[in-house]
């Protein structure tokens, strides 16, 4: 029988001065048994120019493993994933109707069912690799390991990738033979050891996906086989999709670094499916087998919950409201996850095994929730013993709470990763929005009530019983919520411009404000409903279907729900607290996939400047702050 032997031992090969596909790819595969290739870039191409090769290579009993960047074409990467379904679907292996003998004639005249093929047969195994850890760019290197059933090896490295292109550049390779003596042979060792290290996910830099898997994850990026159409400078260019998700990526490599530390990501930009790829990531890297995840209110946990069942095969235990499921978990948390609210969580951990936390990834969603005094007491030594702690927030920062900001870094971590409102803009993962100033001035009995809050507390403070400074922000901050001198205003701009109340959340203090606001809607004869508490959480689901035109709301919908087709937003109740300005802003800027065209409307409350100078808060100058902030994200454009 013949070997690889049977090949001249050319040490280099150049597109300049060789044919390389004819004189070194098709000879060694016709006399290969194993074919091993790491290739930054691939394409059926190259297997219909290499088919007659690849023909008798299959005839040797042979099998191929290649290693490829993400980037491939869009009719690659089907036949690619048709061929592996075919591998558990025998009705879908039957219907491909291919034989041994039709594989050099389907390679060259019919190269992707070909493709398919050679993959659902076995012949053929496709992997994804991405870059991690300390790297971030692409799967860029060019080797490849030919071997034959008498242990003879060939190996070789250099610039061509598997493409039909590879051949009409200047390209080369340099190629090292087992039998020539040890320095060759310790050569073609070490390519095939890297290979098996990268195959088998051992590369701690590298992420290697099989292909169904790297499709479910949203890895690919498609290419384009024929020549473009259009001037590369004017126009986007193919992997713009992937580029603008390389955030979540970013993220994810950070986190897997630092192990513990949050991700400051805008609402709407992925935080969710960050998470559960991390959580996947340490899963299938055997570094985690329990995960707990903490967040707050039920529509949010509703939500976490439906994204489980889609992202993972892992068994979810639920323990918030109508769910008692935590005992389950605890009877056998490896292998589970436990999908808890905040509070329940203090009720948990003391019940978990130690020897649990050491493989464990702890997720807290909007984690500046956990810095509430009640947490803080009940939580504090009970999230470090965790080995992996992920912070969730668009707004980590609790303004003017320095415990539960160091509470939150001491247990949890410090924040590792930004990727903010504007950036979110630029990238088109948000829309733009336009930002609509009303004016208004305080009513006497507003200007009364910030004057009567203001003596209290230097009253209390004279008999040294002041609260922190923060409980006269909040005060005052709660007047200007309430002033009735913005109904009047909003009524004169929704009668000129009806269309904001469509697809619009209004944000009010008070169920009773909220009646005033009502007034103005049945007047201008508004499809509405509240959205309060938990018994009003029908609306939400009818809002969301599209059902209610409008939705006049309080803090319950600021956090985490994810309504695509909120256009708008009114902002009778806005904080000073940038955090909840952000989350608020976020619920109207998710892009609508039935709305291509979006642009969303935030309407805002500015009042007049005052003629009072007996505010040592400077609490009255809340409303410019925000306006300059809005004005300054409202002139972001998309790149």
């Amino acid at each position: 029988m013949t070997t690889l032997r049977e090949l001249p031992p050319t040490p280099h090969f150049a597109t300049s001065t060789h044919k390389v596909l004819e004189l070194f790819y098709v000879p060694a595969l016709c006399l290969a048994t194993s074919y091993d290739r790491g290739v930054g870039y691939f394409t059926s191409n190259w297997l219909r120019l290499a088919a007659s090769g690849l023909a008798s290579f299959a005839g040797n009993g042979g099998r191929a493993r290649i290693i490829a960047s993400p980037k491939l074409d869009r009719e690659d990467c089907a036949a690619l994933n048709h061929g592996a379904d075919a591998r558990t679907d025998p009705r879908l292996r039957l219907s491909m109707e291919r034989t041994l003998a039709d594989l050099e004639r389907d390679l060259a005249h019919d190269t992707l069912a070909a493709l398919a093929w050679m993959i659902a047969d076995d012949l053929l195994d496709f992997r994804i690799a991405i870059p991690s850890g300390d790297l971030d760019g692409d799967f860029h290197d060019k080797f490849g390991i030919l071997r034959d059933n008498s242990e003879n090896a060939i190996a070789f490295h250099g610039s061509p990738n598997d493409s039909e292109k590879a051949f009409r550049n200047y390209e080369s390779i340099s190629v090292f033979y087992s039998w020539i003596d040890g320095r060759e042979a310790a050569r073609v060792q070490n390519e095939q050891d890297r290979f098996n290290l990268i195959w088998n996910n051992g590369d701690i830099n590298l992420r290697v996906y099989e292909m169904p898997d790297a499709i479910r994850r949203n890895l690919i990026e498609f290419t384009s086989r024929s020549e473009r159409p259009y001037t590369a400078s004017t126009q986007p260019s193919p992997s713009g999709t992937a580029s603008r998700w390389q955030h979540q990526r970013d993220a994810i490599s950070v986190f897997l670094e630092k192990k513990n530390g949050i991700l400051e990501m805008a609402t709407g930009t992925g935080k969710t499916r960050t998470a559960l790829t991390i959580a996947e990531e340490l899963r299938e890297r055997s570094l985690v087998e329990t995960v707990v995840i903490a967040a707050f209110g039920t529509d949010l946990l509703d939500q976490w919950n439906k994204e489980l069942i889609r992202r993972t095969s892992m068994p979810v235990f639920r323990a918030y409201e109508r769910y008692h499921e935590a005992q389950s978990f605890l009877n056998n948390p490896e292998g589970s996850i436990l999908l808890t609210s905040r509070q329940t969580l203090a009720e948990v951990l003391p019940r978990l095994s130690p020897h649990v936390f050491k493989k464990a990834l702890l997720v807290c969603d909007e984690v500046h929730g956990m810095g509430s005094p009640s947490l803080v007491a009940s939580l504090t030594g009970r999230l470090s013993p965790f080995t992996y702690r992920l912070g969730l927030s668009a707004t980590p920062d609790r303004e003017y709470d320095g415990d539960g900001n160091r509470f939150i870094e001491g247990e949890i971590g410090p924040v590792i990763f930004q990727f903010g409102l504007k950036d979110a803009i630029r990238k088109g993962i948000l829309c733009g929005f336009d930002y609509v100033e009303l004016s208004y001035a305080y009513s006497d009995d507003d200007r009364s009530a910030i004057r009567q809050a203001i003596r209290r507390y230097h009253a209390r403070a004279r008999a040294g019983e002041a609260p922190p400074i923060e409980a006269l922000y909040q005060d005052i901050a709660r007047i200007r919520k309430l002033s009735k001198e913005k109904l009047a205003p909003f009524d004169e701009y929704v009668h000129a411009n009806p269309a904001v109340l469509q697809r619009s959340l209004i944000f009010v203090e008070t169920a009773e404000y909220g009646l005033l606001v009502q007034n103005i809607l049945m007047a201008q004869h508004v499809d509405f409903h509240t959205y309060y508490g938990d018994d009003d959480r029908a609306n939400l689901g009818r809002f969301a279907r599209g059902e209610l035109g409008c939705l006049v709301t309080c803090h319950r919908i600021s956090e985490g729900i994810d309504i695509q087709s909120v256009n708008n937003i009114v902002l009778f109740a806005s904080a000073r607290a940038r955090l909840e300005t952000v989350q608020r802003l976020g619920r109207c800027l998710r892009i609508d996939p039935s709305n291509p065209e979006k642009r969303a409307t935030v309407v805002d409350f500015i009042s007049l400047a005052q003629s009072d100078d007996d505010d040592p808060t400077d609490e009255l100058s809340a409303d410019e702050e925000r306006r300059d902030w809005f004005r300054d994200v409202a002139a972001t454009q998309r790149d």
